[in-house]
């Protein structure tokens, strides 16, 4: 028998526990169907077990320097097996939670691929819906490269490389983004010997240039090689691989226990999908979030764009919005987080791309070296970045150095509110603490520097 309901959902990600949330608020009768765990990429495979293996591999790192704090230590050893259980029951701990919250509202959770019937209604496992709205946010899964397909043993995706109980001894990342460059940096805290690959001309080609060159300086201190400009041609497995890459129109040969492939995620379609999709195959939506079919709705990581847990949880508030007539939004000043050591944050335009658009900009940056706080913490190779119109208006914020990803939320709020950089120096900041590095950078840029030239 076809149960009726207000909105299925595809998906308990970001995107569809968000949506799922707030059409309950609406008063509206939702489903949830999943096939794995709630919480989707970003809580059982992304944002927080990376997050969670990062803070374990600064806590290692971070011994070496007790004794500038007075501290004798004597590191016996690491059990990586611990850092994975430690990892596992943060990742529990937070699902559990999830799945009170959704029942306490009363929303029914379904484990359970959906798929779409041809009479337009749903399917999850044996129950069948005539949901008046379908939000899907199915999200996405790693991209594999002919010749890189994970074995699970030798060449690894980044869900594999998760669970793995043990460390290698040395570690190829094939792809210079995002999660190649946390994962570098997790892997090189432990002692492990990490090369990064990257077709591009730097890593985190997102970025800023300054930022990447920066992130590269302090990869190349750490010891992680970084071969940009540099192509896979294949790897040859046994009892680990043999990586041969072309580099500039020469050939160059790595040897590795491990390789970690990460060159980008692709879309994940739900069975059936009436709808159109892009040529990248990802779900086509217009400006409501819509599909081309109108009670059909898609928000998060498959719609492709920015593929961000904070961006996916205000698509799918905005898309429960337009089914049920709430005011909207659209377009957000979307902070991006890197969580390497040094952090890197960032919202806003990059220098070339407002460059790019047109028209003068004006740059300016404040070095961590003048701030006391990072110089306290020793972590004051980085830099706040301003980019801005000649006017003050503020085009993007960047910012490498310790706290980077807690700081920038500040700068998407004021780029929000189209603070200018003379709006922004009214403002006090507290002393001592990295924060205030953002205000000597708006100096900077109104050629008044405090601490700086």
């Amino acid at each position: 028998m076809t149960e009726r309901i207000d909105l299925l959902v595809m998906g308990g990600g970001p995107a569809g526990y968000a949506a799922a949330i707030r059409a309950s608020h609406l008063g509206k009768n939702v489903v949830i169907a999943e096939r794995q765990r709630l919480g989707g990429t970003c809580l059982n495979r992304g944002c927080i077990p990376t997050k969670a293996l990062l803070e374990s591999a600064h806590f290692y790192a971070g011994l070496s320097s007790a004794g500038l704090h007075g501290v004798e230590l004597e590191v016996k050893g690491l059990d990586y097996g611990q850092v994975i259980k430690n990892k596992d029951q943060i990742v529990q701990g937070l699902v559990k939670g999830l799945e009170f919250l959704l029942d306490k509202r009363r929303i029914r959770v379904l484990a359970g691929q959906a798929r779409f019937l041809p009479s337009g209604e749903v399917q999850v496992g044996e129950d069948v819906f005539q949901a008046d709205h379908v939000l899907v946010a199915t999200g996405t899964e790693p991209l594999e490269l002919p010749g890189l397909e994970a074995d699970g043993q030798v060449v690894v995706n980044s869900d594999q490389l998760l669970d793995r109980p043990a460390l290698p001894e040395s570690l190829v990342i094939v792809g210079g983004g995002v999660i190649g460059c946390e994962f570098a940096t997790v892997f090189a805290s432990y002692g492990v010997e990490v090369t990064v690959v990257e077709l591009q001309d730097r890593i985190l080609p997102m970025e800023d240039v300054e930022i990447s060159r920066a992130l590269t300086r302090e990869f190349k201190k750490r010891r992680i090689k970084v071969l940009t400009e540099a192509k896979v041609l294949g790897v040859e497995r046994g009892q680990g691989a043999q990586v041969t890459i072309e580099q500039k129109g020469r050939s160059v040969e790595l040897a590795a226990d491990l390789v970690l492939v990460c060159v980008g995620r692709r879309p994940v379609l739900p069975e059936g999908f009436p709808g159109e999709l892009d040529a990248r195959g990802y779900v086509r939506v217009n400006e409501r979030f819509q599909t081309s079919v109108p009670h059909v709705y898609a928000a998060g990581d498959v719609i492709g764009g920015v593929q961000l847990a904070h961006l996916a949880f205000e698509e799918g508030w905005a898309a429960v919005h337009n089914m049920y007539g709430q005011p909207a939004r659209q377009e957000w000043f979307v902070p991006a987080c890197v969580y390497t050591k040094p952090e890197i944050a960032s919202v806003g335009l990059t220098e070339e791309e407002a460059r790019r658009r047109g028209g003068e900009v004006i740059t300016a940056k404040y070095s961590l070296k003048g701030n006391g706080k990072a110089v306290i913490a020793r972590e004051d190779s980085g830099f706040v970045k301003f980019v801005a119109e000649p006017g003050g208006r503020v085009l993007g914020v960047h910012i490498i150095g310790p706290q980077a990803t807690e700081l920038i939320a500040g700068a998407a709020l004021a780029l929000e509110q189209g603070l200018t950089l003379q709006d922004w120096a009214q403002v006090i900041y507290p002393h001592p603490t990295v924060s205030e590095s953002i205000k000597e950078a708006v100096l900077s840029a109104l050629g008044c520097g405090l601490h700086s030239l």
